[in-house]
């Protein structure tokens, strides 16, 4: 939240901000320096839809927020294409297939930053070199006790079972952390804790305004996992193996915190 003013007032507070000249963001917005000096100053009164738009471009925040109705900084609707979603992931969103409100605690949540960095160490087998090398000293420290230990059997069987797959430790971590994920975001909903401000709900209200004659479904298993890739897509692009590999994967960790 950010104290209102009038509109000249939050355009000059905007550009000191950003520490730029009035100069500068001419240049940058394509209007003459005289004029921005005449709307900072309050000489102008009414300002235009275009230049309107090009300073909340600029500035990164909302018409509304320049005009004084908001005193939220941030733009609250975003084009669809400035998300970097797939049409196959959008789909479903649109078509109210998945619930909102769901996905918005799961993007919420401040440690799905980090699910998300564990799935990219995951897909890009950034651990496997470690896992095999610590591995491979077990197998040294197995071999080592076999020559000079004969009756050393429950050591050797301790030191086998510390073995891991290359990648048993980081789904492990991946489950771990999302099974943590929908605990807290459960615990969340029990207490009745809303999710943030919708960033987009008017745009979608449109479209599914547009596709009011499809009917709703039921919302399954199947459908939060689709979701969850999507939003996995926003942050690391994924082929089409990868893509589906997670699906699976998140499908797999929500059926294992339903039972």
């Amino acid at each position: 939240m950010y104290l209102p003013g009038t509109p000249n007032e939050l355009i000059g507070d905007l550009r000191r901000n950003m520490g730029i000249s009035q100069q500068e963001l001419s240049r940058r917005i394509g209007i003459p320096t005289s004029q921005i000096s005449r709307l900072e100053s309050g000489r102008i009164k009414n300002i235009s839809s275009d230049i309107l738009v090009k300073l909340a471009k600029e500035f990164k925040v909302s018409t509304d927020y320049i005009l004084g109705l908001s005193t939220i900084r941030n733009r609250k609707n975003h084009d669809i294409s400035e998300l970097g979603l797939s049409d196959g992931a959008v789909t479903p969103l649109l078509k109210g297939k998945i619930d909102a409100q769901t996905l918005n605690r799961l993007l919420e949540h401040r440690n799905f930053p980090n699910l998300i960095k564990l799935i990219k160490i995951y897909f890009e087998d950034t651990l496997v070199a470690g896992i095999r090398g610590r591995n491979e000293i077990i197998d040294m420290a197995v071999m080592s006790l076999v020559d000079f230990k004969k009756d050393a059997q429950d050591d050797i069987n301790l030191l086998k079972s510390q073995k891991l797959g290359d990648h048993e430790a980081e789904i492990e971590k991946i489950k771990s952390h999302f099974l943590m994920i929908l605990r807290d975001i459960k615990k969340d909903m029990e207490s009745g804790e809303s999710t943030g401000e919708t960033a987009t709900a008017d745009m979608i209200r449109k479209i599914q305004a547009e596709l009011a004659d499809k009917l709703r479904e039921d919302i399954s298993v199947d459908d939060m996992a689709a979701a969850v890739t999507a939003a996995v897509e926003k942050t690391v692009p994924l082929d089409e193996d990868s893509a589906a590999q997670l699906q699976r994967l998140a499908k797999q960790l929500m059926e294992q915190a339903g039972e």
